[in-house]
């Protein structure tokens, strides 16, 4: 296996996609490009961009435009990274205008993808997990109340630091960016499995028996 390897994890919300990214990034000392951090990140300052991306995600629960986050926001942070490490992305490409953007700017910078999984959910558990997760602030480990801790326990089991909701993780934002991801994932999708570069996951298992598959095919 070559030393750098660079990898896309995608799957709809709630499919542990950010669970396996990190794994991999600790794995193989990746970089992780999560798109999703990104944007909440950015949500959280108090400027023109991130009072605008805070609208879009938190308020409105709705998915943050193409136009709006290619060259401003992912052709920026890809310019950031470091050339010598591989690159792990998560949540993205989304749509075919993101596969077609990807494909140039990876050129541009000498990567080329090596492995490409899809870890696959029904909408109905990728609701429940979406509304019963919690994450913690200092390693963003994801909780499931009833689970891993109840509704009122305030410190990750795992680390100790506070846990937290997410403000987009309600049923009725969930099912808007289900119901988005369902229309625009799916060309991606079907164009990755036409080049034989997608590798499909049952994402309906244990974190373990999900991560054991993954590491199958990249070994």
């Amino acid at each position: 296996m070559k030393k750098n390897i660079n990898i896309i994890i995608m799957g709809p919300q709630g499919s542990g996609k950010g669970t396996q990214a990190r794994f991999l990034t600790k794995k193989y000392d990746l970089q992780i490009f999560e798109t999703g951090a990104i944007l909440r990140e950015l949500a959280k300052q108090d400027s023109e961009i991130g009072r605008k991306i805070n609208e879009i995600i938190n308020v409105k629960g709705d998915i943050v435009p193409w136009d709006f986050m290619k060259e401003r926001i992912l052709g920026q942070k890809l310019d950031q990274l470091d050339r010598d490490k591989g690159v792990i992305f998560d949540g993205t490409p989304r749509i075919i205008e993101e596969v077609e953007f990807w494909s140039r700017k990876l050129k541009e910078v000498e990567r080329k993808i090596d492995y490409i999984f899809y870890i696959d959910v029904s909408k109905d558990e990728s609701v429940r997990r979406i509304s019963s997760r919690k994450l913690c602030r200092e390693n963003s480990h994801p909780l499931i109340v009833g689970k891993d801790l109840s509704e009122d326990e305030t410190m990750c089991p795992i680390c100790g630091s506070e846990v937290y909701r997410r403000e987009d993780d309600t049923p009725k934002k969930a099912l808007n960016r289900l119901k988005w991801n369902e229309e625009n994932m799916k060309p991606v999708v079907e164009y990755y499995d036409q080049q034989k570069m997608i590798t499909r996951i049952d994402g309906e298992r244990s974190i373990e028996e999900i991560n054991e598959e993954i590491l199958s095919y990249i070994q």
